[in-house]
C-alpha cells in the first residue's frame, strides 16, 4: 500500500522563481564588483608623491653628507633626488640617490631606488618651483623637467605638485596638491589647489 503525499503545496521551485533568483543574485554581484573596486582619489596620489619625496629626504639624512670634489664635480650637495621621467597626464616619479665614485674620478652617479606611476584615474595637472596656490605659481605641464632634490640635512627644493581626477566627480575629491616646504623637507597635502 502506498502513501499519498499530503495535501498543500506543490514541493520545489518553478523554472521562473529560480530564474528570478538567480537574475536578483547576478545584479547584486555586479553591483558590488563596482562598488568594492579600490577606487584611487586625487588626494591618494598626493599623498603617494609625498611620500616619496619623505623617504628621499630621509634617505639624504641616513647617507651623510656628499664628498666635497663630488658636490664640486656635480655642482649640488644633493644626496637624494625625486625627478620625473615621463611627460604626459601620467607621469612617472623616481626616487634617486648619488652613488659617489672613488675618490680619483671626482665623480658619481644617480641611481634609481623607487618609482611611482600616477594611478590612471588622476591626471598630473602641473608643477612649479616654490610653495603656493595654483593660480599664485608659475606652472608647467612639462614633467620631464620636474626635479626635488634633498640634502643631507634633510631639507628639501620646495616644490609644488597639482594633481586632478581623471573623470569629473564629487568635487570636492576632484583637485588636489602637494606640497614641499623646504625646511626639513615636509610634506604638505591639500584635497584643493588654493
Amino acid at each position: 500500500m502506498r502513501r499519498r503525499a499530503p495535501p498543500g503545496p506543490p514541493r520545489g521551485f518553478t523554472l521562473t522563481e529560480v530564474m528570478v533568483v538567480v537574475a536578483i543574485v547576478g545584479v547584486l554581484i555586479s553591483m558590488a564588483l563596482v562598488y568594492l573596486q579600490p577606487k584611487v582619489k586625487s588626494i591618494d596620489v598626493a599623498t603617494r608623491v609625498g611620500d616619496l619625496v619623505r623617504e628621499a629626504s630621509r634617505r639624504a639624512i641616513a647617507l651623510g653628507p656628499v664628498r666635497p670634489d663630488v658636490a664640486l664635480g656635480l655642482a649640488s650637495k644633493a644626496r637624494t633626488r625625486v625627478r620625473g621621467t615621463t611627460s604626459g597626464p601620467r607621469p612617472t616619479f623616481v626616487l634617486e640617490r648619488l652613488q659617489e665614485d672613488p675618490p680619483s674620478s671626482h665623480g658619481g652617479a644617480w641611481i634609481a631606488v623607487l618609482q611611482y606611476t600616477v594611478d590612471k584615474n588622476t591626471v598630473g595637472e602641473s608643477w612649479a618651483p616654490g610653495v603656493g596656490s595654483h593660480s599664485a605659481l608659475t606652472r608647467s605641464a612639462d614633467w620631464t623637467t620636474f626635479e626635488a632634490r634633498c640634502y643631507p640635512d634633510g631639507t628639501c627644493d620646495a616644490r609644488t605638485l597639482f594633481f586632478e581626477a581623471a573623470v569629473a566627480g564629487v568635487p570636492s575629491d576632484r583637485y588636489a596638491r602637494m606640497s614641499i616646504m623646504p625646511i626639513g623637507g615636509a610634506i604638505m597635502t591639500q584635497q584643493d589647489w588654493n
